[in-house]
């Protein structure tokens, strides 16, 4: 089986989630206002491997208000999030979704120009395609825009395939979701661009964990080519055919 992160993965995402969290949070009203050029934005990006459910954002967003170096507010952010409670973000994640629901609806155009495919996508749609009972995506992202991004670039994938940021609340983590997928010691791979989620999920008997060298990795890591990650894919599938 092929499990595989979205955000960072399939697609460069930084852009949505940058202009999400900050209408969602106040500091801009629209799409067309945001500086997607200055150092507030700058700090942003450098700093999106750090997150991974949604309510995340809002403890970046207040760290970098501070103006403070990367390192510390990466520190302060880290500290934030390890002692958050969920009355403290549950407002704030419900705004997010909601706010990018709206933009979907209200402003698609500039939306939709705000994501965009890496080149891993393209070189993997045969999974889609041709092993779709056996792919997977395990993502902290809402299903509909997995669903909506996929659309439109010419894939139909099932909804029964997605787990999203419900199901990661719901079950805890992306190694719980995946092992209530897989069975035990079936040769399976989980590709994904968080150092925290390949840790965790390298527990799993059977399953080898690969983080991209592209997407939000955390700078201190050296992921593994597109190229490379292709090829595991290729002689998964290739053993399966030949069961």
């Amino acid at each position: 089986m092929i499990f595989l992160d979205f955000d960072g993965v399939l697609f460069d995402t930084v852009d949505e989630a940058y202009a999400v969290s900050v209408i969602a949070s106040g500091k801009y009203s629209q799409i067309s206002e945001i500086d997607f050029q200055g150092r507030h934005y700058k700090n942003f990006r450098q700093l999106r491997y750090l997150v991974s459910p949604a309510w995340n954002y809002q403890y970046l967003l207040k760290e970098l208000e501070s103006e403070q170096s990367l390192i510390q507010i990466k520190s302060n952010f880290l500290e934030r999030v390890s002692v958050a409670q969920e009355e403290e973000y549950q407002d704030f994640e419900r705004l997010f979704f909601n706010t990018r629901r709206t933009l979907k609806e209200d402003d698609f155009e500039r939306w939709s120009k705000l994501n965009n495919p890496f080149v891993f996508l393209d070189e993997i749609k045969f999974l889609f395609l041709d092993f779709k009972d056996w792919t997977y995506i395990v993502t902290t992202k809402d299903s509909s825009t997995v669903l909506e991004l996929f659309s439109r670039e010419g894939l139909k994938v099932e909804e029964k395939r997605v787990f999203d940021h419900e199901d990661y609340k719901n079950f805890g983590s992306k190694r719980d979701i995946i092992q209530s997928i897989l069975p035990q010691g079936v040769p399976s791979i989980f590709i994904d661009d968080s150092s925290r989620h390949i840790r965790d999920c390298s527990q799993i008997e059977g399953l080898k964990c690969l983080q991209p060298d592209w997407g939000y990795v955390d700078p201190g890591k050296r992921g593994v080519s597109y190229k490379t990650i292709v090829n595991e894919v290729i002689q998964l599938v290739g053993k399966k055919c030949t069961n």
